[in-house]
């Protein structure tokens, strides 16, 4: 069984009579149906300790049992500010980051890992958690009709989209940009650099969906840059913004 975040495989471990799937590479573990609440705080800290580097990579969440996509927990009392457990709805069981077990368990955080320890590029935790925490959020408002549509303005690929979330890491070297449209559709976005005339055009969907989230380095985010998001077979682009970055 491989790691949702990273794909390395991961170990079969016992820690308080509870069986821990747990990465090594990255520090990130998959608890059964409430084992995380059953885990000591001891045995966190343990857990969060054994590994390689700590950092989370953008791509989809899969549970390592049966390959269910994951979601984020959002019905757990005790879940404190700022942390996020993503759960497997066919198994239920939960997988969290090192950090994310350490806040849930009450446990002071582990100091920070010195450069030579990171075996990967990391896209930064903050900021990751950021950029899916509004996506989710937003996610759950649409189901609510709680976003207000002003469609005055812009072309039919601007009306499909609920939400743009842009936001890069502290050395702005990745870019990281998500977005939810009404209903699933492929997507891509062109991104013209003004200051060199550059244009980087990147698929984010190829297959048709309602979230979709794009990470690249591929963008000098100290230059002035514009984007325009395409749709589906829809020739009509979004109208061209300014990228501003959160």
């Amino acid at each position: 069984m491989n790691c949702p975040n990273c794909g390395q495989p991961m170990k079969v471990a016992n820690f308080d009579n509870e069986i821990v799937l747990h990465c090594a590479t990255c520090g990130s573990s998959f608890f059964d149906l409430n084992g995380i609440k059953h885990i000591s705080q001891s045995s966190a800290r343990k857990i969060a300790e054994d590994a390689q580097g700590h950092y989370v990579l953008g791509n989809k969440k899969l549970c390592p049992k049966d390959h269910t996509e994951l979601a984020q927990k959002m019905d757990d009392p005790a879940l404190p500010a700022n942390t996020i457990l993503l759960e497997c709805s066919t198994c239920h069981g939960v997988f969290a980051y090192p950090d994310d077990l350490l806040k849930y368990k009450g446990v002071r955080e582990l100091a920070p890992l010195s450069p030579l320890s990171m075996k990967l590029l990391p896209a930064p935790k903050t900021i990751f958690m950021l950029s899916l925490f509004a996506v989710l959020s937003v996610g759950v408002m649409m189901n609510y009709g709680a976003i207000s549509k002003n469609f005055s303005t812009g072309s039919k690929a601007d009306e499909a989209i609920k939400k743009v979330v842009i936001v890069s890491d502290d050395k702005k070297h990745y870019l990281f940009f998500d977005f939810i449209t009404e209903s699933a559709l492929t997507s891509e976005v062109r991104f013209n650099d003004k200051t060199t005339g550059k244009q980087v055009i990147k698929k984010v969907s190829t297959e048709p969906k309602k979230v979709h989230h794009l990470i690249t380095s591929d963008l000098d985010l100290s230059h002035d840059i514009t984007y325009q998001i395409f749709l589906g077979n829809n020739a009509k682009p979004t109208v061209e913004k300014k990228l501003e970055l959160k």
